[in-house]
């Protein structure tokens, strides 16, 4: 059992991989257009088709895969696939817009409706279409047109999606390149969260709705596979979620950056501490006194240079970072700017790759100097990670990590902070919790300095901590984080084979890790577990409200084989 993903890289065919991936649903494979008709039905009976902005590609070879029993989803259909799905197209949509999704629980959504940039289109559906949700625009009444509908062809379907998501998740996550290098009026510097796309009223900021768009589309691929499918557990072991700590040295005393981190040890928790490699008076001996209990960053700073070309800004991005390795005696992995400041579009993002960091924590959920909406995922509505992308398809080897909150917006005293209390915070913090150990199940990513720490926001900074344990969430630091993605990353399922009562698993990697587990669902239709047998350990447990098993990969092991059987409820 595959999912078949057409290769055409303008259409950002990559990017749906790692959507997939994200969401632990590894059973994909990019394909040809000279391979469509070959492609068997059964042992692939779903295939992606990613917008075709560039013409139509091989349709009759797409036609006869769904007379065969094949499943497509297609983006923005065209010419005969719209015939075929009973389509008539009648005009592009203006975004931002909303999706209401109408057919089908979603995991983790609970009514919301998602934001839609990017391509849109409003298409004129026959009698046979089954409609799967609606497009609306945000604060209007009128306007609402069908999002996406599936259609009986031969002896499949064709579902048509009327947006192009992978384009949508793309600038939800990664900000609008016509954005890059904006400064609003009272800000010094180009920064991500002044990329992020105007998606209208901050409606659905308390939900990650960029991750929760692609997992739209992880369980719609799913429901059509008939079966029931496994997912690779995008957490460590049995958490429900995953508190990701680091702290910003800028110019922290010595003594300050030590009482955060002796804190964390002892609580049980990892961070990183991002320093300037020129401005920082933390010595070789302090790292490596740091370094035996948490993990260290570089944080360029770029701010000396604000209005000064993007070329320069970037030399200087990658001298600070070669300049960390070499004062410090380690090569940086991941890495976080100070005051976030930024370069371009995806340029650093390009310099990061040349040098060997794996993991950017630039991207702050937030409104910075837009708006006063501090909801966690306000801006770029994301949680999961998810390598970079360029808008031409091409994929960077550079997982995006937005972190979600920082003390000094949130507690502080400057002008820009929201000024929390830590009573008020510790109500928010118990919002933000709970959803994400029982809606969400996604990393939760935090920034407090040291300085901060030893000022004013030690008291939240530890209820970040301790409120996490209580709920189950392990703290990590972001290179610890980024083991764990780049193990699981390594993994795919072989084999899944399902007769109608029996699911049969292998799954392989390349790197092993103590907490990759295997999601299985606990019931499938009228059908519930009987018996799963597994060399490893097997823990019941409920994700976005439903059943599962988790099976655990043994340790040191790259390879897990299972058998499910399923019996009548």
């Amino acid at each position: 059992m595959r999912v078949a993903i057409l290769n055409n890289p303008g259409g950002l065919s990559a990017y749906y991989g790692e959507i997939f991936q994200a969401w632990g649903l590894p059973i994909f494979d990019l394909v040809a257009p000279g391979a469509l008709e070959s492609l068997d039905a059964s042992e692939t009976p779903l295939l992606i088709i990613p917008d075709q902005r560039n013409g139509e590609t091989a349709a009759q070879s797409l036609l006869d895969y769904t007379e065969r029993g094949g499943t497509l989803i297609t983006f923005l259909p065209k010419n005969e696939i719209a015939r075929a799905a009973g389509l008539e197209f009648k005009i592009e949509k203006e975004t931002p817009l909303r999706f209401r999704v109408t057919q089908y629980p979603v995991a983790g959504l609970a009514g919301e409706l998602l934001p839609i940039v990017g391509r849109a289109a409003e298409y004129e559906l026959s009698d046979a279409s089954q409609i799967l949700g609606f497009l609306s625009f945000p604060g209007s009444y009128q306007g609402e047109s069908v999002g996406a509908a599936v259609t009986e062809k031969g002896q499949g379907r064709i579902v048509s999606v009327f947006f192009d998501l992978a384009l949508c998740v793309l600038m939800l996550r990664q900000g609008d390149p016509e954005r890059a290098e904006f400064v609003p009026e009272g800000d010094g510097c180009a920064r991500p969260s002044h990329m992020a796309a105007d998606i209208g009223p901050n409606d659905t900021a308390w939900i990650p709705y960029a991750d929760l768009l692609g997992r739209w589309l992880v369980d719609l691929v799913r429901r059509y596979l008939d079966a029931p499918v496994p997912l690779l557990s995008n957490l460590p072991g049995e958490a429900p979620g995953i508190l990701l700590y680091s702290g910003d040295e800028d110019h922290a005393e010595v003594a300050w950056n030590d009482e955060q981190l002796n804190w964390i040890a002892g609580a049980g928790g990892r961070m990183n501490l991002y320093i300037i490699p020129n401005g920082t008076r933390s010595t070789l001996e302090d790292s490596q006194r740091y370094l035996e209990r948490h993990d260290l960053g570089p944080h360029p700073n770029l701010r000396p240079l604000d209005g000064e070309p993007v070329s320069k800004r970037l030399e200087e991005f990658e001298r600070q970072i070669k300049m960390f390795n070499e004062v410090f005696e380690q090569k940086a992995r991941t890495l976080r700017n100070h005051c976030t400041a930024w370069a371009g579009y995806l340029e650093p993002v390009e310099i990061m790759e040349r040098n060997g960091i794996e993991m950017d924590g630039n991207y702050f959920s937030s409104t910075y100097m837009r708006d006063r909406e501090g909801a966690p995922y306000a801006g770029f509505g994301s949680a999961l990670p998810m390598r970079f992308i360029h808008p031409d398809g091409q994929l960077y080897k550079v997982f995006q990590q937005h972190t979600h909150i920082t003390d000094d917006v949130l507690f502080g005293n400057a002008d820009y902070s929201f000024k929390l209390s830590p009573e008020q915070f510790e109500a928010i913090l118990d919002r933000i919790y709970d959803d994400i150990t029982n809606r969400f199940h996604t990393p939760f990513a935090v920034c407090i300095h040291p300085s901060n720490w030893a000022k004013f926001s030690s008291q939240q900074g530890r209820a970040l901590l301790l409120r996490a344990g209580e709920r189950g969430m392990p703290v990590w630091s972001f290179d610890q984080w980024l083991d764990f993605l780049k193990a699981r990353d390594s993994w795919r399922f072989e084999k899944l084979e399902w007769n109608g009562h029996t699911l049969e698993i292998l799954l392989e990697g390349e790197s092993a890790h103590d907490g990759l587990r295997a999601l299985i669902p606990a019931s499938h239709g009228r059908l519930q577990i009987k018996q799963l047998v597994s060399l490893g350990t097997v823990v019941p447990a409920q994700r976005h409200k439903q059943n599962v098993v988790l099976a655990a990969v043994p340790p040191g092991e790259t390879r897990l084989s299972l058998t499910v059987e399923y019996e009548p409820c």
